[in-house]
């Protein structure tokens, strides 16, 4: 629905907490999405002129269901949302006794209505509107805030040429055809400059800010993948606030590419080790979703330990160490 939506295929989603189960943060993300597209989401520290307190599931018919536990979310949200910008609260019809008080009240039956409350109901366009959305996730409730979105990193555009079928024979899963590589963004001045292939040698380049791990789907058919990245050692207990880990779990089209990211800590003075994980299939591995869904909290021995698991078990999936030396 997204990319039926906004001609927007793949995307990565920074969440404060972990999201252990349930559906009910469909209608936060689309909204969110929506409201990026017409260029008005708040991201990182930009201000929000106001928040879209939101929890409910989305059909491909784009009807917004019921959840469990709604009172409950917003009980625990009354707090937070009292301590900042105007709140809008959207649940489904159902729970329209059930949504948080202090706010404007939105119990919908379709998301239609939410899109034209916040002015989305046009086809999607890019808009240089500042007012906008601040995004963030309470208990199972997305809150997301409108406002001026900007790129924390610098990202490289790249295109994969695919190779054609065969006449008269179907194109098959190759995972050969998937790339799997490192990329580096060095510092410029005060910002991070572009990505670019990292290195080969064992030890990176003095002045690395961001080093991403990057699959390319080069082959003829759409590819399930799972992406993680780790700064290892025991930097990590002592940066837990820092992100120091990211994951990623997509499905590529052909000619598509994903990655993950880390920052490596500027305040360590020895070599750093970084991980990079690959896991692709021709479809969906739930043993594998389900493994990523905590895999930012296993040690380096834990994770090895699935890598041999899922290879024991035929699953196709890539390792690759990188080094980095800090700046002096």
């Amino acid at each position: 629905m997204v990319e039926r939506d906004t001609g927007h295929r793949v995307f990565r989603v920074d969440v404060d907490r972990p999201i252990d189960e349930g559906w009910s943060w469909q209608l936060g993300l689309y909204i969110a999405h929506r409201l990026k597209a017409a260029g008005r989401l708040a991201e990182d520290d930009a201000p929000a002129d106001g928040i879209v307190w939101a929890t409910g599931t989305v059909d491909s018919d784009l009807k917004v269901g019921p959840v469990e536990r709604v009172a409950d979310k917003a009980r625990r949200s009354a707090s937070v949302l009292a301590a900042g910008p105007p709140v809008l609260a959207v649940a489904a019809a159902d729970h329209a006794d059930d949504l948080p008080g202090g706010v404007a009240p939105l119990p919908v039956r379709s998301v239609g209505e939410v899109l034209v409350r916040l002015d989305l109901a046009a086809p999607v366009e890019r808009r240089g509107r500042r007012n906008g959305l601040l995004i963030a996730l309470v208990l199972g409730a997305v809150a997301v805030g409108w406002g001026l979105w900007q790129a924390p990193w610098p990202r490289e555009e790249r295109v994969t040429t695919v190779p054609a079928a065969a006449p008269g024979t179907a194109p098959s899963f190759d995972p050969s055809r998937v790339v799997f590589e490192v990329l580096q963004s060095r510092r410029v001045g005060e910002t991070c400059g572009p990505a670019e292939p990292a290195d080969r040698q064992t030890e990176g380049l003095r002045g690395v800010c961001i080093v991403a791990f990057r699959a390319a789907n080069g082959g003829a058919v759409p590819v399930h993948l799972w992406l993680y990245a780790a700064v290892e050692g025991p930097v990590r207990e002592y940066a837990a606030r820092l992100r120091l880990t990211d994951q990623s779990a997509v499905v590529l089209a052909p000619g598509e590419a994903a990655e993950v990211r880390v920052r490596p800590p500027d305040w360590v003075r020895r070599p750093v080790e970084l991980r990079g994980l690959l896991v692709l299939a021709e479809t969906d591995l739930p043993q594998v979703a389900q493994a990523f869904a905590g895999i930012d909290q296993l040690s380096g021995s834990q994770v090895d330990g699935l890598v041999a698991d899922w290879r024991a078990r035929g699953i196709e999936v890539r390792a690759v160490s990188h080094r980095v030396i800090p700046a002096p």
